[in-house]
Order: C-alpha cells, then sequence, then structure tokens
C-alpha cells in the first residue's frame, strides 16, 4: 500500500478525531471509502509481516477502531456491504490463526471487535429480534439463522444483546435437563457473541446453574470471547463419533447371477459404490434397472455393527478424519465393484421416451458390475455416443434423465439452493451426474410409494413449503431489501418422518433416502424394513413407539452432524492457516 510509514504513524497514535482523519485523507487523496479500502490493505500488511509483540498487536487493534468509526459514520450499497463483509472475513480468520497459535487473548479480542463491525443501517432491528427469536423457537437450521444475521450485523450488539441471552437461557435448560439441542444452542451462542456482553452476569449464571461440564466450559469460552476452542479431535469427541470401528466377520454364501450390463458412476476417488445402473431398450420403450447395494441383508439390528453406524449415522468427507458407517473390510464385501457378484434391491423402471412412467418392479437381486466408470469417462462417452454400446446406453439414460428434469423444474432449483448453500460450495455440472441425480430420486420416491401402498412402517423425507413469508406477514415484520433477497434463496432443511409428507423442495408427493445404504444409516434401516414387511426374509422385533424414537433420533443427529461438520472445518482451518 501506499504511504505505508505515514499510514503506521497515524494507526499507532490513534488519535482518530475528525480533523485528524481529514488531514489523513486530504494528504493521500481518500475518501471515507478508499480510507476504508487501504485501512483493510494495511491489516493485510500487518498479518503478512506479523510479529507477536505489542506494537503489532496495537496496530491491528487501533485500524479495526479506525475502520469500526468509519463505518458508523457513511452509508453503504448493497454490493459495497458484500464487498466489506467478504475483507471483514479475510481479516478476521487470519487474525484468529495468530491468536491460536500465539494464545494471544489481544488478538482474540481485534478479531471479534472486527466481526462486529455495522455495514447495515438500514434495518429494523426489533422487528428481526422477533424474526430470530421464532426461527429459534422452533429449532430452525443454524446455516439460516446465520444467512438473515450475516445481513444485518448490528442485531449482534444492539438492544443490550438481547439475542444472545435470549440463547444463553436455553442453553442452560438444555443443559439442566440434559437433552441434545445444547449443540445447537452452542452454535448459536458462538454466532449471536459480542464483546460487549456482561460476562460477568453470563458467567454467575453459568456457575449457578450449571455443573461443570464438557457443555458448561464450552460456555465460559464463550463468554470470555474464545468461540473457537476446542480442537478437531475434541469436536469429534464432542459430537460422539466413533473413528475406529469394530467390525464382525460376515460370511457371504456364493450366489449367481444376473446376466445384465450393470455400471457405476461415480467421482474419480470413490472407493465406495452403492447405486449402479442398467437400461434395455424394449420396443420404444424402455427399462432401467436401479440397483442398490443390500447390507441390510446380512447385517442385523441391534448387532454391534449396527449400532456403531448408527451412532456415526452418516458417511462425512472431512479432511484428517474418517467418519463412516461401516470399517473397511465390511465396505469391501458391499460395494458394487467391477465384477463382484453383489446383493443387491433392483427396482426396473419402464419409462417412454419422454420420462413417462409406465411399470415398475422391486425385487430382491444378485447382480455384478460390468464398469465402475467416472463421471468424467461417462461424459466423454455421452458426447461420442457412437463409441460402443455403453456409450449408447449412457446416451440413453441421460435423454431419459433429461426428459425427468424436464418434467420437475422445480427439483432443479432446489438443488441449486441447496448446493450453493452447501459448506463444501461444489456445484456439479457433469452431464451424467443428472443420471444419478434423477433415477436416484426416481429410487426414492418410488420405494416410498411401495411402503406406503403396503403399510409398511417407514422413515419418509419431507420437506416443508417456505413458512418465512407468511411467518414475516404474521408478525408484520418489515425488512430491508437485502433481507428479504437472503429470506426468498433461503431452502429449508428436509426432515425425516413416519408419516408421508409433501416434500416441496423435489416437489413430490412422497419420498424417502433408501439408496445410499453404505453412507446413511436411516437408508440401512429402511431395508430393514423391507425385509421384514415387504420381502418378508429377514426376522426382528419391531416396535412401532420404538420407531417413532428412532426418526426422532434421524433428525437431532442429522443436525448434530451438520454442525459438527462446519465446527469441525472451522476449526481445522484455524489450525491450519499459518
Amino acid at each position: 500500500m501506499r504511504n505505508i510509514n505515514l499510514f503506521t504513524k497515524f494507526i499507532y497514535e490513534g488519535n482518530f478525531e475528525d480533523d485528524k482523519i481529514s488531514d489523513l485523507q486530504l494528504s493521500l487523496n481518500l475518501t471515507d471509502k478508499k480510507l476504508i479500502r487501504e485501512a483493510f490493505k494495511y491489516i493485510n500488511y500487518l498479518i503478512t509481516n506479523f510479529e507477536n509483540n505489542d506494537y503489532f498487536v496495537k496496530l491491528i487493534n487501533n485500524t479495526i477502531d479506525l475502520i469500526d468509526l468509519i463505518c458508523e459514520e457513511i452509508e453503504f450499497n448493497e454490493d459495497e456491504v458484500i464487498v466489506n463483509r467478504k475483507r471483514i472475513k479475510r481479516a478476521r480468520e487470519s487474525i484468529l490463526a495468530y491468536s491460536n497459535k500465539y494464545k494471544n487473548s489481544d488478538l482474540l479480542h481485534s478479531a471479534n471487535k472486527l466481526d462486529e463491525i455495522i455495514l447495515d443501517k438500514n434495518i429494523n432491528i426489533d422487528d428481526l429480534i422477533i424474526l430470530l427469536k421464532s426461527l429459534i423457537d422452533k429449532k430452525e437450521d443454524v446455516n439460516i439463522i446465520k444467512k438473515i444475521l450475516n445481513t444485518n450485523k448490528g442485531i449482534i450488539v444492539l438492544n443490550q444483546n438481547v439475542i444472545f441471552d435470549y440463547v444463553f437461557y436455553k442453553a442452560i435448560e438444555s443443559i439442566i435437563d440434559n437433552n441434545c439441542d445444547i449443540y445447537y444452542y452452542i452454535a448459536l451462542l458462538k454466532i449471536f457473541y459480542s464483546s460487549k456482553i456482561d460476562k460477568k452476569k453470563y458467567i454467575t449464571l453459568l456457575n449457578e446453574y450449571t455443573d461443570n461440564n464438557e457443555f458448561s466450559n464450552e460456555i465460559y469460552s464463550i463468554i470470555l470471547g474464545i468461540k473457537r476452542s476446542l480442537s478437531p479431535n475434541e469436536i469429534i469427541n464432542k459430537y460422539g463419533i466413533l473413528t475406529n470401528l469394530n467390525s464382525t466377520y460376515v460370511i457371504i454364501p456364493d450366489k449367481i447371477t444376473s446376466n445384465e450390463k450393470i455400471i457405476t458412476i461415480d467421482s474419480n476417488n470413490t472407493k465406495l459404490r452403492d447405486d449402479a445402473l442398467s437400461i434395455k431398450e424394449d420396443g420404444n420403450k424402455y427399462i432401467v434397472g436401479i440397483h442398490i447395494a443390500d447390507p441390510s441383508k446380512y447385517i442385523e439390528p441391534y448387532s454391534e455393527i449396527d449400532i456403531q453406524a448408527k451412532n456415526n449415522f452418516k458417511n462425512i468427507y472431512i479432511p484428517n478424519a474418517s467418519i463412516r458407517l461401516f470399517q473397511s473390510d465390511l465396505e469391501n464385501l458391499f460395494t458394487l465393484d467391477e465384477n463382484k457378484i453383489r446383493s443387491v434391491f433392483s427396482l426396473y423402471c419402464i419409462l417412454d421416451k419422454y420420462g413417462n412412467l409406465e411399470d415398475y418392479i422391486f425385487k430382491e437381486n444378485e447382480i455384478s458390475v460390468l464398469n465402475n466408470l467416472s463421471y468424467n469417462e461417462c461424459d466423454s462417452l455421452i458426447d461420442d455416443r457412437y463409441k460402443n454400446e455403453i456409450s449408447h446406453d449412457l446416451n440413453n439414460l441421460y435423454h431419459l434423465a433429461s426428459a425427468l428434469e424436464n418434467k420437475n423444474k422445480k427439483k432443479k432449483e432446489y438443488w441449486y439452493k441447496k448446493e450453493t448453500d452447501s459448506i463444501d460450495k461444489q456445484i456439479k455440472f457433469h452431464k451424467s451426474d443428472k443420471i444419478i441425480s434423477e433415477l436416484m430420486v426416481l429410487y426414492g420416491n418410488l420405494i416410498a410409494k411401495i411402503a406406503c401402498e403396503n403399510s409398511i412402517p417407514y422413515t419418509y423425507r419431507t420437506q416443508d413449503n417456505s413458512y418465512l413469508d407468511n411467518l414475516i406477514k404474521k408478525l408484520n415484520i418489515k425488512l430491508d431489501e437485502t433481507t428479504k433477497k437472503t429470506i426468498n434463496n433461503i431452502y429449508l432443511t428436509s426432515k425425516y418422518s413416519s408419516i408421508p409428507l409433501f416434500h416441496h423442495g423435489l416437489n413430490l408427493p412422497i419420498y424417502s433416502h433408501s439408496s445410499d445404504p453404505l453412507r446413511r444409516y436411516p437408508d440401512l434401516y429402511n431395508q430393514y424394513l423391507l425385509h421384514l414387511f415387504y420381502f418378508k426374509d429377514k426376522d426382528f422385533e419391531f416396535d412401532y413407539n420404538e420407531h417413532l424414537d428412532l426418526i426422532n433420533y434421524f433428525n437431532e443427529r442429522s443436525t448434530e452432524l451438520s454442525l459438527f461438520k462446519g465446527e469441525y472445518i472451522r476449526a481445522l482451518k484455524l489450525e491450519k492457516k499459518i
């Protein structure tokens, strides 16, 4: 940046009276907004050349005070708010990394002050507090609350930190009642924290109402401004995830396989394949086979393997850790690898060229996959449609998937919102991904329909229509345009249910998680139920009240692991930042 010595002298003195700031701007030919830009550049300069001493810490802290002071005086348009939020985020993460490395509480304080800078002025804080309290009462997804909050940072520090106070008491109740909501409230305390909270008040209340345990200790750290106090391994332990899975020897008998050309489509590094496809032309119709690995045939409910899988709930792909349902030897027995005979559930769908479903058959099956293909290989074969027989089949599958997509365009909008809102931010553009996405949704839809029509107790997947607009109208809340735009782009998270309710995102009257039994426990559990009630070839004790309790657990565990993934990745980034 320009005139670094002059800027350093001004920042170090910390005399930010209006006339002094004006003199600096005049000498450097800077408007207010350009001065903010230069101040963020200066923070980056300090971070790049950082030395852990009082001099550097004072410069960082004073620069943040200057930015805060100027932001209080000027109005930003929507684009400028977005740009400055990005600047704050980058600077804050870098300062936090040094705070963590050197255990420097002054740097931590600086990072928290940076996060509390108010960029939005045209907001009704009282209305937003009403809205956020309503969402918290519904235990709405933390990411949705964070999205609304990110457009209105002022709510953190205004109104005497009333939202932090509201969540704090809910967290205390949760600890006293020993329920799983504490994960949710701790996540909210982190995002509603302000350096201006009455620390003495909250520490006194915490000591009065709770005993020392992992959750009260974490809240204590949050009150002191340490919002990221746990290491990645401690976060894994906090959520009770098992990383060393036991394995029991499973005997799989010799089998005779069906004679079909079956393929799998996955990413290049995939080693766990739980779905496969086949297609045959029958006159002007297509018979599409959707084949799903069936580990439930060999794993017993309530066994050690089952209990471990239920605890971990789903495979989570994160750096430096392996979170999965099954130990690798078991995965190898069930994954749909080339030339291996595997037990599957096969759903054969008869479709016309427009994607209209004319009939379907569901059966147990034994298959051998001909080819394990990557997305890139499949896309190449789709583009070269006359290359070979597999290329021809893939083109037919792509044509049918496109027809299914065109019949339900609302689903495509939902997927786009869901992908862009995810932590990983990985939007897929492969043609072959469309094949997998559409046919797995078709499978989840039809298996749910089979369960419902046969009165089988089952775990369905539902999603409410967005209630946010109606809630805002009911509460008579006035929102600024930025917040309205944010809310319009929010999708509500799906839930597990014992009742087949509409899934508004997918625009389907009935749907289930049924196609990922090697990666997600509810899919495995649903296979148990199909064996017990539909195929009647597996026997175990079934209690309907336990079934309902298990579905409640699925929703709780799903929320917990969503919080876990975000918390773990942030902690890992912080550790590896320097």
